[in-house]
């Protein structure tokens, strides 16, 4: 799930004009290496909690700075990065309730 979560926003920040390219992206956005989503992709293993709180991170910064400009098409950015921040929000919290639930941390 959430290997799609980065392609997705990494589709989404390609089509704003906001990134270039998939190396940029893992890059500038994940503060992973250039082939990060290839090598998850690979190995068959999810991103980690740190990667996608980064991403969050950063898009949420970025909503902020733009909601505040006065161009319309900054304040449209700003509602789309609000939302792939919550759909990042929500892939960590996911991970997380899966780590706190596993039956040795729950006392079974």
């Amino acid at each position: 799930m959430s290997i799609r979560l980065l392609e997705h926003l990494r589709d989404e920040l390609i089509q704003s004009g906001i990134v270039q390219n998939t190396p940029e992206f893992c890059r500038s956005w994940l503060g992973r290496s250039e082939g990060y989503i290839r090598v998850l992709r690979y190995n068959r293993i999810e991103p980690s909690v740190e990667t996608l709180t980064i991403c969050s991170n950063k898009l949420g910064h970025y909503a902020a700075r733009l909601s505040g400009s006065e161009v319309v098409q900054h304040k449209q950015w700003a509602t789309r990065l609000v939302g792939l921040k919550a759909l990042c929000d929500q892939a960590i919290a996911q991970q997380a309730e899966a780590v706190w639930r596993e039956p040795e941390r729950m006392g079974a």
